[in-house]
């Protein structure tokens, strides 16, 4: 009995032990594993710190606005009184400037804007320019349009016409070598298929 007694006392003693080297172990040898924060993820807001959001695209990222343009759809010009006054205006600059040594160009340049008729006139005229200017080295006339005036203007029979003055120079020696001197020249326009065509050009004094 007495036996039994010192084994159950020797038991509990044991045990007692135990316990108080684990509580010494946990309590004083081992270090407690570090606590893991929560990962926080950012918030983006698209701008930089500091700088005021005024968009969210660049320029560059904003859509286009495509859109067609139909030239169909634009009302024909008609052409009035004051347009073919700027046409006989350019038409009587080129029409009186030339020169032998040019070939007298400027009449075929202008065949375009003349009638047929007209079209016959200056490939006879140009025949007798060259005829005069035969021989010569050089001879020439430039001509500068001042001022135009519309004589007539009628859109219904498709007639009408201008008068230019102008003021032009002769030159037999070297370019611009004359002296000045007024000239006017009288235009005459038809309207043949939609289309305004010089018929008549001839040169007159005020």
């Amino acid at each position: 009995m007495q036996t039994d007694r010192k084994k159950i006392g020797l038991l509990i003693i044991g045990i007692g032990l135990i316990v108080l080297l684990l509580i010494i172990y946990f309590g004083f040898f081992r270090k407690p594993s570090p606590t893991t924060e929560p990962t926080v993820t950012p918030e983006i807001t698209g701008q930089l710190p500091g700088v005021n959001e005024t968009g969210t695209t660049t320029p560059g990222d904003k859509p286009r606005n495509y859109q067609k343009y139909n030239i169909a759809a634009e009302a024909t010009h008609q052409t009035n009184a004051n347009d073919l006054a700027k046409i006989a205006m350019a038409f009587s600059e080129r029409l009186g400037s030339y020169s032998n040594q040019s070939n007298y160009g400027n009449f075929t340049d202008l065949k375009i804007f003349m009638t047929d008729s007209l079209k016959t006139w200056a490939d006879k005229y140009v025949e007798t320019l060259k005829a005069q200017s035969a021989g010569t080295d050089y001879y020439g006339i430039s001509t500068k349009a001042v001022t135009s005036e519309v004589k007539s203007f009628d859109e219904t029979n498709g007639t009408a016409e201008i008068i230019v003055m102008t003021e032009r120079r002769e030159s037999t020696e070297k370019i611009s070598g004359g002296e000045a001197y007024p000239q006017q020249i009288n235009i005459n326009f038809v309207k043949i298929n939609g289309e305004w065509l010089v018929d008549k050009a001839y040169w007159g004094n005020k």
